[in-house]
């Protein structure tokens, strides 16, 4: 019956957008003498409590609200109702080929309680109609009610951490729900001591791909609608599969792999990663070049960089073929700071690797051959320039990347298994 529970947190649907009327009035319309200046209104002041006893009220009111909406959510129990409701009136021998009328829809629906509702509605059944009888599947269905329930108590349960409730988590407010999420995790490998690292691993995910502006907060909405989440969910599950547990950012073995790597690179143990520690990266793959270019844009302290950068670093670097990661380091390859690459940026960057190689034993690699070929892998808008654009839409700008900055990158580029055509079938 409640075979339907490990599915419940990896499940997301497009929330409803939160603003409210009165908000879109006052950002549409702002101050005349806003509209009669010209300036369009692009940011609007938030009204600070007048005192203390406002923000009590405001903090009370707040809470009551989020508990009357967790008390409108499904429970377990509830759900188990309405799975037996369904089946109890469907037809077909297995879940995938139970269907089910409008009829009985319906009819289920006067049999519910109140707060099913709004899973019964036209609408929402005909969503699901494909046959030609007008029936529909049970199991999307409640595949679909699971959904909504879990995005429903995801977004509530984000919420109480958003104390200033507008709509953002800042980095500090994720660590603290993470935090009070790790009971409920399969981390119980992880030391009570490690957890303040942990928190920060997982956190920095949430800031490298959610808040790429940098502004220091991310929407509620938008950490909902990515499947960073899923994956923090799915250590709910008691056994994760070991290939599994070592792609989870989240799991306790890729976090204590990741911190792993930097207690090795920082051999003077002082915290912090210099730029000769840093170039042992990888087996120390990455070129000099590329690499003085972080250290020039990343943020550092004194010269060195701390455990938060290196993870910045770490996520560009694991997870190349992401507009994300791509983003990261177009800016280091972008050395004129001119918003595009051109054929002297594209050879500069690759002399590196070439030498690189060539001091390994490696042979002579043409530039000019490499650079025509990055060109054509890129296909740009303008023949003599590469921009961040075109390097995301062309689908391979991650690897180009790689043949740019990492002597492994190009080499198994250059030794990858090109399919023969005269083998191929028709």
């Amino acid at each position: 019956m409640a075979s339907w529970r490990a599915a419940l947190h990896r499940c997301a649907e497009q929330p409803v957008h939160d603003s409210t009327e009165a908000q879109n009035e006052e950002y549409e319309h702002g101050p005349q003498r806003e509209i009669q200046s010209g300036i369009p209104r692009f940011f609007v002041k938030k009204k600070v409590p007048s005192s203390e006893l406002a923000q009590k009220f405001g903090e009370a009111a707040y809470a009551e609200f989020i508990s009357f909406q967790r008390n409108s959510l499904l429970s377990n129990e509830e759900l188990d109702i309405l799975w037996d409701a369904l089946l109890e009136r469907a037809t077909g021998e297995t879940d995938e080929e139970r269907q089910i009328s409008y009829a009985d829809f319906d009819q289920i629906n006067s049999t519910l309680p109140a707060k099913f509702r709004s899973f019964f509605k036209p609408s929402c059944y005909m969503r699901f109609v494909e046959e030609d009888d007008g029936t529909i599947s049970v199991l999307q269905f409640f595949n679909y009610v699971l959904r909504k329930v879990s995005l429903l108590q995801a977004r509530l349960d984000l919420s109480v951490y958003d104390d200033d409730r507008d709509g953002y988590l800042t980095e500090e407010d994720l660590q603290r729900y993470v935090a009070d999420l790790i009971p409920s995790l399969n981390l119980h490998t992880l030391s009570k001591s490690f957890h303040k690292f942990y928190l920060c691993t997982a956190s920095r995910k949430f800031g490298f791909f959610l808040d790429p502006m940098r502004r220091g907060k991310i929407g509620i909405q938008n950490i909902l609608l990515s499947p960073i989440l899923t994956e923090l969910f799915e250590l709910r599950e008691p056994e994760l599969p070991k290939d599994y547990e070592r792609s989870n950012w989240f799991s306790a073995y890729s976090s204590l792999r990741v911190y792993g790597q930097f207690l090795n690179l920082d051999t003077d143990r002082n915290g912090m990663l210099s730029r000769s520690e840093l170039g042992k990266y990888n087996s120390g793959s990455l070129t000099d070049l590329f690499l003085d270019r972080v250290f020039q844009e990343c943020q550092t302290y004194g010269g060195e960089m701390d455990y938060r950068t290196f993870l910045d670093f770490v996520l560009a670097v694991e997870n190349i073929q992401t507009p994300e990661a791509i983003s990261y380091c177009f800016r280091m390859l972008d050395i004129k700071g001119e918003g595009y690459l051109d054929e002297h940026t594209i050879m500069y960057f690759f002399k590196a690797v070439a030498d690189k190689m060539m001091s390994m034993g490696h042979e002579t690699v043409g530039i000019r051959d490499v650079k025509n070929e990055v060109f054509d892998m890129a296909n740009p808008q303008m023949s003599d320039r590469i921009t961040l654009t075109d390097l995301i839409k062309c689908g391979v700008g991650g690897t180009i990347i790689k043949m740019l900055c990492d002597v492994q990158g190009f080499w198994s580029y250059e030794t990858r298994e090109v399919p023969d055509p005269s083998k191929t079938t028709a």
